[in-house]
């Protein structure tokens, strides 16, 4: 893994880990990521550690 570490950013998508869910990021800040799935347009907050780049789940399955 390279040294640097991949940053969702608001608008973008990410992959959750916890729920196993790909999500939009609708902000970030201190507390917590605000996220909402594209499934199902639920909203959630997760935390950075869960969120991984969408691509890196094939990588890993």
């Amino acid at each position: 893994m390279s040294g640097e570490r991949w940053e969702p950013r608001e608008g973008r998508s990410a992959h959750d880990r916890r729920s196993g869910e790909d999500v939009r990021v609708m902000a970030v800040h201190a507390c917590g990521v605000f996220v909402r799935s594209l499934r199902d347009g639920r909203e959630g907050v997760t935390t950075l550690d869960e969120l991984v780049p969408p691509e890196r789940v094939a990588e890993e399955s």
